[in-house]
């Protein structure tokens, strides 16, 4: 059975729950009916800190044993903003397929061992992928058919496929049509918004971003099976993340870097913060990010941005701007 733990470990191994580093494979998951780089990076074989800022083998250890012990998200949603929740539009939960049974990777303590989930197979690649996000005058223009720039598993998960013993997403990926409108200088609002399921964001990949839920409102990331990048299409072949995907690069021991945008215009970051301090849920507010100094649109800008963490909600708690309808 093909595991996480297989993968190299780097900051990058990471990404995928938190956005750390480059990375070559990874894995997420999510139900079927769920709702720029700044810096350059040298790294030697064995993974020590090199001149250019590579991850340290410390640095690896200490995130590997994260991964290995990473809390469950169930329950953390809310009908208001707070801290290390998701700020959830949607109270009640249905379900609607995704993961039926738990894998073995859900510890009974109330974690998961990230390195130790089974990855969706397959290596398929996507050569008419498209996208583009051009500024003109204020506005953002978001354009592309969702197709991911990395390779994919085989969806439908196939009956031999160790995936299907845990999650049988009968889903194919499919090209989508994404036209947004987003604010090239976007600005925080009086007030927050709820996150509402489908796509809160779009990464640097092509595909899109949904929030931390599953269908069953449960932590998508610790329950769903996915594939190497860390995600899966839903009912309407929409290929998307619950995280961070590892197949995502964010170079460099500093600063993370500009890993996508969410539909309120705001930039979504790596793990990293000022000084190449690892981010947790303390050190953001209950939407996910923070005010300072960032590299944006070519420009050293102080401006709200969000960040990615190794803890749930991973991205967004809730939107710090207007979002896009």
């Amino acid at each position: 059975m093909p595991h996480r733990a297989a993968i190299g470990l780097s900051l990058s191994l990471l990404v995928f729950i938190a956005c750390g580093g480059a990375t070559t494979s990874g894995i997420t998951t999510e139900s079927d009916g769920d709702g720029g780089a700044d810096g350059a990076t040298a790294e030697s074989d064995g993974g020590t800190t090199t001149e250019g800022g590579a991850t340290s083998a410390a640095d690896a250890a200490a995130i590997q044993l994260t991964l290995m012990s990473l809390p469950v998200g169930d329950g953390k949603y809310g009908a208001a903003p707070k801290k290390g929740y998701i700020y959830s539009c949607q109270q009640s939960f249905m379900g609607g397929g995704g993961a039926f049974k738990d894998g073995p990777w859900i510890k009974g303590d109330g974690t998961f061992d990230f390195t130790a989930k089974v990855v969706v197979q397959g290596m398929n690649a996507w050569p008419n992928h498209t996208f583009a996000a051009d500024v003109t005058g204020g506005t953002r223009a978001v354009t592309g058919n969702g197709l991911p720039d990395h390779m994919t598993g085989t969806y439908p998960i196939a009956q031999a496929d160790p995936a299907y013993q845990y999650d049988r997403n009968p889903n194919s990926v499919q090209a989508q049509s994404i036209a947004w409108s987003l604010a090239a200088t976007p600005t925080v609002s009086a007030t927050t918004t709820c996150l509402g399921g489908g796509p809160i964001g779009i990464l640097l990949t092509g595909s899109v971003l949904f929030d931390a839920l599953d269908a069953e409102g449960r932590d998508a990331v610790a329950h769903e099976t996915q594939d190497l990048c860390q995600a899966h299409p839903e009912k309407s072949g929409e290929y998307h993340y619950h995280s961070i995907p590892t197949c995502l690069p964010d170079p460099g021991a500093d600063h993370s870097a500009l890993l996508g945008y969410a539909k309120d215009g705001f930039g979504i970051y790596g793990v990293r913060g000022e000084g190449g301090k690892t981010l947790t849920n303390d050190d953001l507010d209950e939407c996910h990010g923070h005010t300072h100094v960032v590299s944006w649109d070519g420009a050293s800008v102080s401006m709200y941005h969000y960040h990615a963490t190794y803890e749930y909600p991973y991205t967004l708690g809730c939107f710090r701007g207007t979002p896009i309808k």
